[in-house]
């Protein structure tokens, strides 16, 4: 500002804060390049930066309202996010897009735990890339599905449907949250198929159709729910945490997928944290 000879109300007229209308991003692979293209109100000289070492940008523009970029990410890196920071020159005055970039791609994780269980979590439904942002809209959790083994059984002894996240900030950045064996699931039918019937280009003969299994799946569903609220059942459900309980998993993640190490959170009959080693490996775009 010294240099400009301008004082700060100057420099904050002549240099506001940034203003990002939308980001637009198509799925980012490891070892693959991407077009991203950021949309808004941005001075001549704005910086743009994603807060991800494993992203780098190739090359960049700024023309008017639109910043674009050519990223890569870097190989063998499991799924992940970048925020975007924006710095608007002289002033730095800086503006944030949580989870503007996405690694996507489908992964399956091979863990062993210190009591023995063999643990595999598989992609399960979404697109290609899971949860992967598309115009001006956040990334969500990718879903997985969760299967538990004990040591020298090939069946599992429990599958669990699976949320994962990634924080960029923590040490152990991948997390699973592990959801309630069947309570959680109850309305899964049943919103698929209201979801479905909210499409104004949905034919009316499918239409009535899904209606007729709408009717069915509520059924069903308040026959589950008055299921639950019985002693016996809810006795059950109380033993069943004690033998398994495990509602959390948190992972680090070295450069390339191998030597996954982290803790499982289980009942105290099972163990409050269970050490976890293992893999990550991509298993598909």
């Amino acid at each position: 500002m010294q240099k400009l000879g301008i004082e700060r109300d100057a420099a904050k007229a002549r240099y506001p804060t940034p203003y990002i209308a939308s980001v637009s991003s198509g799925c980012l692979l490891p070892g693959a390049t991407a077009e991203v293209a950021v949309a808004g109100k941005f001075v001549p000289g704005t910086k743009f930066i994603f807060q991800n070492d494993n992203i780098q940008i190739v090359k960049e523009s700024l023309s008017g309202s639109e910043y674009r970029a050519t990223l890569k990410a870097a190989p063998g890196i499991g799924p992940q996010t970048a925020d975007l920071m924006v710095v608007s020159p002289v002033t730095c005055i800086t503006v944030q897009q949580p989870r503007a970039i996405a690694v996507g791609g489908k992964y399956q994780w091979n863990l062993q735990a210190a009591n023995g269980w063999r643990i595999e979590a598989r992609p399960a439904g979404g697109g290609s890339c899971g949860g992967v942002l598309e115009s001006n809209a956040s990334r969500g959790p990718d879903r997985y599905e969760m299967l538990f083994y004990r040591a020298g059984e090939s069946a599992p002894f429990e599958k669990r449907q699976a949320e994962l996240t990634y924080s960029l900030w923590n040490r152990a950045n991948y997390g699973f949250s592990i959801k309630d064996g069947g309570e959680s699931d109850i309305a899964s039918p049943y919103e698929a198929m209201t979801r479905k019937l909210a499409d104004p280009k949905l034919p009316e003969a499918e239409r009535a159709r899904l209606l007729q299994e709408l009717m069915k799946a509520q059924a069903e569903m308040v026959a589950q729910m008055q299921k639950m609220t019985e002693p016996a059942y809810i006795q059950a459900q109380q033993e069943k945490k004690l033998q398994f309980g495990c509602d959390f998993i948190e992972l680090e993640v070295p450069p390339g997928g191998a030597g996954v190490a982290g803790t499982m959170r289980c009942s105290e009959r099972v163990g409050r944290q269970v050490k976890l080693t293992g893999s990550l490996q991509q298993i598909g775009g």
